[in-house]
């Protein structure tokens, strides 16, 4: 996928949140790990009373579904999106609770003065980033000094390599998932340690078990405006996996996910 930090591109892909519900939708139904991703995260999170909090890249803001209601006393949540058409549907949501905020912000050149927020959320984004450095000298710049960064992104092992040669035996001309993500659980905490003295991964230990082939297709054919692939080029994509489903069962395919907390930011 050799478009994914494109911002013309990236911007396309997420102009409304039909792709990003695609996607969500397949974890969602087909995980193993019934605990879920979101409650995962709100139990790794740490929310004080009084606490200034932005998310970065918020999508939909699928996340804070039925949570707003549950943050301690006196906080304020910035959701913010680089694509119109997400900051406009977040609104949506949550225009009605008097501590949100919802603004369209680009992670590099974020609008707050230095040292603003106590938290800064980024997940699953960051390899969309043009210019990383840039985007966590922002970030690093508007955290307070005892702040924390939360940041999850996916491995390059996993779904990928299994993407990779799935699609290669479907259509031989498809080299899709072959290139590594620029931010990943494999380099993450080096990429954050110029950022911040202290990087801790945890991993979250999932898989997918598809029962139903058409919520994989959707899945595929959502990433086609940041992939290397076209439609036309996905001719049989149905049949090909409904056979692995039928012979096996089920379409399994393993999962790299991590969320990577940061803390003592550095002086840069």
């Amino acid at each position: 996928m050799a478009k994914m930090n494109k911002s013309e591109d990236v911007l396309v892909q997420y102009s409304n949140d039909n792709n990003l519900s695609s996607r969500m939708n397949l974890h969602t139904k087909h995980s193993t790990n019934k605990k879920g991703i979101v409650p995962w995260l709100f139990e790794n999170y740490e929310f004080k009373s009084g606490f200034r909090i932005l998310e970065l890249g918020c999508g939909n803001g699928a996340q804070w579904n039925g949570r707003i209601d549950n943050l301690p006393e006196n906080c304020t949540l910035i959701l913010s999106d680089l694509s119109c058409g997400m900051v406009d549907k977040v609104w949506q949501r949550y225009s009605k609770y008097s501590n949100v905020i919802v603004q369209r912000i680009d992670i590099q050149d974020i609008p707050f003065s230095s040292e603003t927020f106590d938290v800064v959320i980024a997940n699953h984004m960051l390899y969309h980033v043009p210019d990383i450095n840039r985007a966590l000298g922002e970030v690093n710049r508007v955290l307070k000094s005892d702040g924390k960064f939360y940041a999850t992104t996916n491995g390059n092992g996993g779904m990928r390599p299994y993407l990779h040669e799935a699609l290669k035996k479907l259509n031989p001309r498809i080299d899709a998932f072959k290139t590594d993500l620029t931010f990943t659980i494999q380099n993450g905490a080096e990429i954050l340690g110029e950022f911040f003295k202290d990087v801790n991964l945890i991993e979250y230990e999932d898989s997918l078990k598809i029962t139903e082939t058409q919520d994989l297709v959707d899945w595929v054919k959502s990433t086609i405006t940041i992939a290397s692939y076209t439609e036309e080029d996905l001719a049989g994509l149905f049949e090909f996996f409904e056979g692995i489903r039928v012979r096996d069962g089920a379409i399994n395919i393993p999962k790299e996910m991590g969320l990577f907390v940061s803390t003592n930011r550095r002086s840069i």
